[in-house]
């Protein structure tokens, strides 16, 4: 007898969670999880744009190395700019191609200035000795400027003289 009225005892002092408890613990796990979630659909739309940014350094890459290997002399100063078989001339507003790499579409815009020119009264007065080349590459439908990719260099041309 004494065992049962000490199980009575313990069965009595023991308590379980109530129904209200049990929906308030559901409701905050419930509330960590979307919050959880959000992150995760945050996390794959920075890693797509991620992906868009390497691709598009590798256009950009790819441009700029194309530009440095024309020489730049006298025949390809003034040649219009145009890829792939253009020269090194000014443009006078900037120059945008599409581009599809891995499937994704790209806008590829280039310029080109002249920076310094023989002085006058020298031969070749006026043509360019110094070019800023400058390519920016921009996924299609980006939605920040954070997205573009820009590359800049300068090229200079071997004029004798004092300048």
């Amino acid at each position: 007898m004494n065992r049962k009225c000490l199980n009575r005892r313990t069965d009595a002092t023991q308590q379980g969670f109530t129904l209200l408890e049990a929906a308030i613990a559901l409701i905050v796990l419930m509330i960590i999880g979307l919050g959880i979630a959000s992150l995760f659909t945050y996390a794959i739309q920075a890693n797509g744009r991620a992906d868009d940014r390497e691709l598009a350094m590798a256009i950009a890459q790819k441009r700029m190395e194309w530009l440095r290997t024309i020489p730049f002399n006298t025949q390809t100063r003034t040649v219009n700019y145009s890829y792939p078989n253009g020269g090194l001339a000014q443009t006078s507003v900037p120059v945008n191609e599409t581009v599809t790499n891995a499937g994704r579409s790209y806008v590829v815009t280039t310029t080109i200035t002249d920076l310094s020119v023989v002085p006058a009264g020298n031969p070749d007065a006026g043509a360019p000795t110094l070019k800023r080349i400058q390519v920016s590459v921009t996924p299609l439908g980006a939605a920040t400027a954070f997205e573009t990719v820009t590359i800049t260099t300068q090229r200079s041309t071997q004029v004798t003289g004092i300048y």
